[in-house]
């Protein structure tokens, strides 16, 4: 089985993008879980999707506000 990378319908896009400006950074396992039930009408996705996205997130924000810092 060939697995495809997962990358996210607009929507759910949008629901993550939503979540962490309202401060979400690291969610629990619990809550993972609550945004993957939320999110799965959407289109396919996993726990680990949304573990990765966060993480990725967080450390794409920190990284351009060390390239404005460094302008």
């Amino acid at each position: 089985l060939m697995s495809t990378r997962w990358s996210p319908t607009p929507e759910q896009l949008q629901s993550l993008e939503e979540m962490y400006r309202h401060g979400v950074r690291t969610p629990s396992a619990e809550q993972i879980q609550q945004i993957v039930a939320k999110l799965r009408r959407f289109g396919r996705i996993e726990g680990k999707n949304v573990f990765y996205w966060f993480q990725n997130h967080k450390a794409r924000e920190k990284q351009r506000k060390r390239r404005r810092l460094e302008l």
